[in-house]
């Protein structure tokens, strides 16, 4: 092979490299120093043909292997402009603006060729296939991040969704003589999705504790009327929550009728919430 022979491609590349026709497919790194092939498809579809006896992406990376050229690892900001199939190669005598220096790029000699060959057989196909795998890696890594994004995703609908179904599920019962305070805290329960049944005379209210199930009971009113109420209720349901709104007074203790929790008047929209919130199940 004669030194013409041998230098022939490495200005050639240089000129493919100076050619703005060319910059899509392979073009200098910012600083000059390297050149990227930004897409190995395409720089073989639409390049490699033009210039060389083979489209062979392989076989190119092989001949810059053959001039000293390097695989070097692309910066972050290069992966994020190009994307990760991008390959990136290096030699000292190779840079932009300096074509004066290519005749110091020699091909390896055919005896250290053959050595290399001969000690290491395949270290070149070892080569480019090490450069397919790590291209590979980087876009599975990729499509796996996205995945892990869109599963999770996923979930926190899913538990949303199952959250809306259960919290409407919840069944409530609210008892208060007061209109006007009866639908105050019809307006906070529903904030919660529940479906809330309002009943406002103790005639109405035992056939209904009687026949219905309940998630939990409002009873706000007088300790007296808590105190028949809770007589009969608990004398078949021992299980159901029930949530006491009335006045306090020494002589009270509504926790012996069998009352879960008791929420003092006048009361604030924060102590109601904190209260009704423990029998409300959790996201």
């Amino acid at each position: 092979m004669t030194l013409k022979e041998k230098t022939d491609f490495v200005k050639k590349l240089y000129n493919i490299l100076d050619n703005i026709e060319y910059t899509r497919y392979i073009t200098w790194s910012d600083d000059g120093k390297s050149f990227l092939i930004l897409d190995p498809q395409e720089f073989s579809e639409n390049v490699l043909t033009n210039f060389f006896r083979h489209k062979n992406v392989s076989s190119f990376i092989r001949q810059l292997n053959k001039y000293d050229f390097h695989k070097v690892k692309s910066t972050s900001a290069v992966l994020e402009k190009y994307g990760p199939q991008v390959l990136e190669f290096k030699n000292v005598y190779f840079e932009q603006g300096n074509r004066n220096q290519l005749y110091k790029i020699r091909r390896k000699s055919s005896c250290s060729e053959i050595k290399l060959g001969g000690d290491f057989p395949g270290v070149e196909n070892s080569f480019v296939f090490q450069e397919h795998v790590i291209t590979t890696i980087r876009g599975l890594s990729e499509k796996f991040e996205s995945l892990t994004g869109h599963v999770k995703e996923i979930k926190t609908k899913l538990s949303d969704l199952m959250y809306d179904m259960y919290s409407k599920r919840i069944n409530v019962l609210l008892f208060d003589e007061d209109v006007n305070l009866s639908m105050y805290i019809y307006s906070l329960l529903r904030d919660h999705n529940m479906s809330i049944t309002v009943l406002d005379s103790q005639s109405s209210l035992y056939p209904v504790i009687k026949h219905t199930s309940f998630s939990f009971i409002v009873l706000s009113t007088t300790f007296d009327v808590a105190n028949s109420v809770m007589g009969y209720f608990r004398s078949f349901d021992h299980v159901t929550p029930v949530i006491f709104i009335g006045y306090e007074s020494p002589e009270m203790d509504v926790f012996s009728l069998g009352i879960n929790d008791f929420i003092k008047k006048p009361f604030s929209h924060a102590s109601f919430l904190s209260t009704i919130e423990k029998y409300i199940p959790k996201r």
